[in-house]
């Protein structure tokens, strides 16, 4: 029997991280020798902090429903992380408790968003490469992705000129991600800035919302650092959804805690679809991230260390396949290149073939926007990481 399923689901793609890694667990599955590169997801241990935190809560039946939008301390907690990254708005308007929401990671923050704002036609610009799963959130919101099209030439980062002819008045929805996923580009606060000032400049101004992705903020490799679009552009305030969370930071992916900080109006909107869909968040995992907020910024320097060192170490081992295409990555943990110079068949075949001749899984570009790309993490361990790196310069190496 066959059944019909709702018109919202046409078109909608799955996760090709999440199919990819599935099939690296089967092969596992069956004894076979897989090197994956394929998820987001740090190899390091959460903090003690977190873990102690965890548990102390069980201990003391600190177990029954949370608020929906979140445990008070770790919504001021939230508030007082994102002023700080953000000195425009704190010396103007701090964030306060009632501008935070914790989700059920940093993409229901996005989707509850999208849900809020996007009525049917209205548009959202995504520029390219981007993360997978935008797109399809648009669409299940009933809106219209925008793809702008950006490439390793312009340094995959969106000019003023682009985003100025994007602009219609259509757009409802801007999506910054930096540092981004798959890229790793990093865009400095003059790049935000001369980009603020073409949103400002637009006949559409009033009816356009920002949403700044910064899930990856404390992975930066870069001398300047971190930029949150609102240092950049504090004026936005009230037009911006600053989206964040533990999962990378705090290698806390399975603990599924993210966050949005927007105006109270939007907010309550929000609040209003998470308290009819999921709910408050795992109270265990919000007393974990409390412990985890209240750590000195040094705690996070650390982790960003490891990830400097391992970007470094790989590039190395990348740069013996001397007709790929890449950009060094500014941030977060990804290396996104281009392999068009050896053949051309679309990622998702080459990424197949990958796994089942050379054993390495990678993540096709494709659902990136980018056919002839693939992203490999380097959120794994040293050793995996050279095995799966020198196996993958090989293989390419005999083509």
């Amino acid at each position: 029997m066959e059944f019909s399923f709702a018109k919202r689901l046409d078109g909608v793609s799955e996760s090709a991280t999440l199919r990819l890694n599935a099939l690296v667990q089967e092969l596992k599955a069956k004894g076979e020798p897989v090197v994956n590169l394929t998820a987001g997801e740090s190899d390091l241990a959460p903090f003690a902090e977190a873990k102690n935190a965890a548990i102390d809560a069980v201990n003391k039946n600190q177990s029954k429903y949370p608020p929906v939008p979140g445990i008070l301390e770790l919504r001021k907690l939230v508030a007082d992380k994102t002023n700080l990254e953000q000195p425009g708005v704190f010396q103007t308007r701090p964030w306060a408790t009632e501008n935070v929401i914790v989700t059920h990671g940093a993409k229901q923050a996005i989707y509850n968003a999208m849900m809020a704002l996007l009525n049917s036609g209205d548009e959202v610009l995504i520029f390219s490469p981007y993360w997978l799963s935008y797109p399809e959130m648009v669409k299940l919101a009933g809106g219209v992705p925008r793809i702008i099209q950006i490439n390793l030439e312009s340094g995959f980062k969106v000019s003023p000129q682009q985003l100025a002819n994007a602009i219609n008045a259509k757009t409802r929805l801007v999506i910054f991600n930096s540092p981004s996923n798959p890229t790793g580009v990093v865009y400095t606060i003059d790049e935000y800035q001369a980009l603020g000032h073409v949103l400002k400049s637009s006949s559409y101004k009033n009816n356009i919302w920002i949403l700044s992705d910064e899930i990856y903020d404390q992975m930066v490799f870069t001398q300047a650092g971190f930029c949150s679009f609102l240092k950049a552009c504090p004026e936005f305030k009230d037009q911006t959804i600053t989206v964040n969370g533990m999962s990378k930071c705090a290698a806390m992916t399975g603990w599924r805690v993210g966050w949005s900080v927007a105006p109270k109006s939007l907010t309550q909107a929000m609040n209003t679809i998470q308290g009819q869909s999921t709910s408050g968040v795992n109270v265990l995992a919000q007393w974990a991230s409390i412990a985890v907020l209240k750590l000195p910024q040094s705690a996070f320097r650390g982790v960003c260390e490891i990830y400097t060192k391992r970007c470094r170490f790989g590039l190395e081992i990348l740069s013996k396949a001397s007709k790929l295409k890449l950009r060094p990555p500014e941030g977060a943990f990804y290396f996104f290149v281009g392999f068009s110079e050896y053949l051309k068949e679309d990622s998702i075949e080459f990424s197949e073939k990958l796994l089942q001749k050379a054993r390495i899984a990678v993540v096709p570009g494709t659902p990136f926007g980018e056919k002839y790309y693939v992203r490999l993490s380097f959120a794994t361990d040293d050793s995996s990481l050279q095995k799966g790196l020198e196996g993958f310069v090989g293989y390419l190496n005999t083509l």
